[in-house]
C-alpha cells in the first residue's frame, strides 16, 4: 500500500491534476448526497472503487493500493497503469494503477436475497434468474474466480458480475493466479494449483442450491442478514457434516425436485470440478409424444427415453416403468409418482414395499404405518 486510504480519496477528488492521462477526459467523482466533502466509494483489501462521471456516463473507477500483474490481461484498454499520483503524509509519492469499468445501477444479489426472504414467489423468480445467468457464465471460455452474491449486481436489465480481479483467462497458468476468491463460497481444495476454467463451478452450485432451497422453504434462511456465508459451509459440506445441506437435500427430495437435489449433492464432491452442473442447470422439458417413455439406466441413475432420447433426465436413484400413466421413482429415500412430463403427481413419502399401480391402487409401508395409495392421489391408512 503506497499511502493511507485518505490520500487515495484526495487524489481522486483532484483527478485533474493528480492523474497522468485521465486529466484530459471529463472525469469527476460523485459526491455523497448532502456531503460536498465526501466522494462515493467502497474500500476493499487492495482496491478502492469510486463512483465517477466519465464523459457524461457513470462509471466505476478502481484504484489499486497494491500491484496486480494481470490487470492488462483482464481489463484490456480499460486499464491505466501508474495513472494516479498519490501523496502520502510523509511526502513520498507513488503512482497507482487505475481501471475504468462499466457501472451497473442496482443492488447486489446479497441485498436482493435479503429483500426476497420469506417471499417464495419472488425468491423463486430470483432463483430462476440466477440459474439462467449461471448457465451463461458456465458457457464462457473464462471464469470469474470470485462468484459470490456481493459480486453480482441486479439491475433493470438482469444480473452483472463485478470485480474481475480473480479472473481466469484462456492461457493463464497457476503462476497467473493472484487471488483465489472468497473462502465461504469456494471448494475447500481451491488454491493456485487448480486455477482454471472450472473454478466457478462450486460457488455457482452453492448459490443455486441456497436460492432454490429458500424458494421452497423460507424458514431455513432465518438469520440470513447476519451470516457471512449463504446457508451452506463448503468445508462441512465436502466432509459430509453440514446439517443445513442435509436439511436442504431432504426438502428437495420431499418436494420431488430431483434437479436441485442433484445440484445440492454436488456440494459434497471431493473434486473442485463439477462437470454435471451445466446439464443440471438447463431446464428440461419432456417432448410431447404419443409413446410411453421407457425406463433407461445411465451413469448411475434412472430416467426415461422416447426413441432412444431422454425426455425425463436420468436423475433418479430408483425408478419403475410407467403403469397406468404414472411412473414410480425414488429421490434419496422419498418415493413419488411422476407423469410423462416428469412432473410429480403423487408424493408417497419414505417407506418400503411400494410398487407401481395395479388397478388404480398400490400401497407403501412407512414408519408410521401401512398406507393405501390411489391413482387419484388419495392416501389412506390401512
Amino acid at each position: 500500500m503506497i499511502s493511507a486510504v485518505a490520500q487515495y480519496i484526495l487524489a481522486v477528488k483532484y483527478l485533474n491534476v493528480m492523474s497522468r492521462t485521465l486529466a484530459s477526459r471529463q472525469i469527476y467523482p460523485i459526491l455523497e448526497e448532502g456531503r460536498a466533502d465526501r466522494v462515493r466509494c467502497s474500500i476493499g483489501n487492495s482496491v478502492i472503487v469510486f463512483e465517477v462521471m466519465c464523459d457524461g456516463k457513470k462509471m466505476a473507477m478502481r484504484v489499486y493500493m497494491r500491484s496486480h500483474r494481470n490487470l492488462r490481461a483482464i481489463y484490456g484498454d480499460r486499464y491505466y497503469p501508474k495513472e494516479l499520483l498519490v501523496n502520502s503524509s510523509d511526502t513520498v509519492y507513488g503512482l497507482s494503477d487505475v481501471v475504468l469499468c462499466d457501472w451497473h445501477e442496482g443492488v447486489s444479489l446479497q441485498q436482493k436475497i435479503e429483500e426476497c426472504y420469506n417471499k417464495p414467489v419472488k425468491m423463486r423468480a430470483l432463483s430462476q434468474m440466477f440459474e439462467e445467468f449461471a448457465l451463461w457464465l458456465l458457457n464462457e471460455k473464462w471464469a470469474h474466480g470470485d462468484v459470490k452474491p456481493d459480486n453480482i449486481i441486479l439491475s433493470s436489465d438482469g444480473l452483472h458480475l463485478i470485480d474481475f480481479d480473480a479472473m481466469y483467462c484462456e492461457g493463464f497458468t497457476a503462476d497467473d493466479c493472484v487471488e483465489i476468491g472468497t473462502q465461504q463460497y469456494q471448494h475447500p481444495l481451491r488454491d493456485r494449483s487448480n486455477f482454471g476454467r472450472d473454478i466457478d463451478d462450486y460457488p455457482i452450485a452453492l448459490i443455486a442450491t441456497a436460492l432454490a432451497a429458500m424458494a421452497e422453504d423460507s424458514t431455513i434462511g432465518r438469520g440470513l442478514p447476519n451470516m457471512d456465508y449463504l446457508l451452506i459451509r463448503p468445508q462441512l459440506a465436502v466432509a459430509g457434516k453440514d446439517e443445513m445441506l442435509e436439511c436442504i437435500e431432504r426438502i428437495f427430495a420431499e418436494r420431488g425436485d430431483v434437479r436441485h437435489y442433484r445440484i445440492a449433492k454436488l456440494l459434497r464432491s471431493p473434486r473442485l470440478e463439477l462437470p454435471q452442473l451445466k446439464s443440471l442447470l438447463e431446464p428440461s422439458y419432456a417432448v410431447a409424444s404419443s409413446e410411453t417413455p421407457m425406463l433407461e439406466y445411465y451413469n448411475g441413475y434412472w430416467g426415461f427415453v422416447v426413441d432412444g432420447r431422454f425426455v425425463i433426465p436420468p436423475l433418479y436413484d430408483l425408478a419403475f416403468e410407467f403403469s397406468e400413466g404414472l411412473a414410480l421413482v425414488r429421490i434419496g429415500d422419498v418415493w413419488h409418482f411422476i407423469d410423462a412430463t416428469g412432473k410429480v403427481a403423487i408424493t408417497c413419502g419414505r417407506g418400503v414395499g411400494i410398487k407401481p399401480f395395479k388397478a388404480g391402487v398400490t400401497r407403501i409401508e412407512r414408519e408410521d404405518g401401512v398406507f393405501v395409495i390411489y391413482r387419484n392421489g388419495d392416501i389412506e391408512r390401512m
